[in-house]
């Protein structure tokens, strides 16, 4: 099967790859709208968040009407995300479907943990972007209430990496906070981790999370529509910008073997729902459904 980059393409070969394919696949703005210039194509886009900016806007919504009306399926990567999207334009709910999004499990050890509870020192890790909808300084409050062997490593860049410097700074944690900036091995630094916490304002899946169940880690999450449809168990969640809650169950986990143990369990069990062949047969299977329904 080809592969090709878009944006590196002349607009006479953008036209041409719009001509050949049965059925377009759509992701993200501004390429979702880009993908409707196939006329006479079947098309699916991939819905990825609860919210988008798009949606802010008012002078929008006749341009999002039509442009979910002629997607033949908008593949929602979590039932939250369809509910949000069904909201916000019921009209065409019967376009939407769930295809959860997948992980390659094998890449991760899919062992449990060892608790952490007789250890000098125990590291928390943290998955993602320095971005507004990654809610990073609550993990570092958090921080200021637990003990000093407790530190907090975290793999990802953005241009909010000197305010977040400086924060840890103004807490006084600054030497209990590793930036490690963007890292290649995730499977290896998630296994360099005793807890997992994704931290978040908004959130479409939580493929980090999912990841740092596979790596048999106990995972607390922000309670928020997406992440509290990968970690489930409320008992594993914490509300948006509590860093008194997060620190609490942080410490119920780590301070209590059986505790933590139950947790490690149930992260390697639920990642198994988050298949990398589960999530490619399903689109397959709507890729042919759609083909199938040109060649009619």
């Amino acid at each position: 099967m080809p592969f090709y980059v878009w944006n590196k393409l002349s607009l006479k070969e953008k036209w041409q790859l719009l001509r050949w394919p049965d059925v377009v696949h759509g992701h993200l703005f501004p390429s979702i709208y880009i993908a409707l210039a196939a006329v006479g194509k079947r098309h699916i886009q991939t819905e990825h968040a609860t919210h988008n900016r798009r949606r802010d806007h008012g002078w929008m919504k006749p341009f999002e009407w039509l442009l979910y009306w002629r997607y033949d399926v908008t593949a929602c990567i979590t039932g939250q995300v369809r509910d949000a999207l069904t909201d916000f334009l019921p009209h065409w709910k019967k376009h939407y479907r769930v295809i959860l999004n997948g992980v390659d499990l094998s890449k991760f050890s899919l062992r449990e943990k060892a608790s952490p509870a007789e250890s000098n020192t125990v590291r928390i890790g943290m998955v993602g972007r320095f971005h507004t909808y990654k809610d990073h300084p609550t993990l570092f409050r958090a921080l200021t209430h637990l003990p000093s062997r407790f530190e907090v490593h975290l793999a990802g860049d953005g241009d909010r990496r000197e305010e977040y410097q400086s924060l840890a700074a103004s807490l006084g944690i600054e030497d209990r906070v590793v930036f490690h900036g963007v890292r290649a091995d995730i499977p290896a630094f998630l296994d360099s981790l005793d807890i997992y916490v994704q931290s978040a304002v908004v959130e479409g899946f939580g493929l980090a999370a999912v990841e740092a169940m596979a790596a048999g880690l106990p995972v607390l999450a922000s309670d928020v529509q997406g992440l509290s449809e990968v970690v489930e168990r409320r008992d594993y969640r914490f509300p948006v910008g509590d860093d008194n809650a997060l620190a609490g169950k942080i410490l119920a986990l780590c301070d209590d073997a059986d505790a933590y143990a139950k947790a490690s369990g149930y992260a390697v069990q639920r990642c198994q729902d988050f298949t990398l062949k589960t999530f490619r047969d399903q689109y397959y299977r709507t890729y042919r459904e759609l083909a199938g329904a040109v060649d009619e």
